[in-house]
């Protein structure tokens, strides 16, 4: 999966090509990384997150029939 993060005083976005969701941990947001780092940044730092959404365990995303 692939994150892309707009942080407040940057230019351009910070992509990440994560290997879990992003997820939020206090004030943090919080991607693991394709080599199993987590990454953390301040939330107060980011102006948007983008991801795909993927299916998971709970997901309410309905199957499309073709």
């Amino acid at each position: 999966m692939e994150v892309e993060i707009i942080f407040m005083s940057a230019s351009t976005p910070k992509i990440i090509d994560a290997a879990v969701g992003p997820y939020t941990k206090g004030n943090l947001l919080c991607v693991e990384d394709k080599n199993g780092m987590i990454l953390k940044y301040p939330l107060c730092n980011i102006f948007s997150v983008s991801h795909k959404h993927q299916k998971h365990n709970g997901s309410n995303q309905k199957e499309q029939s073709e």
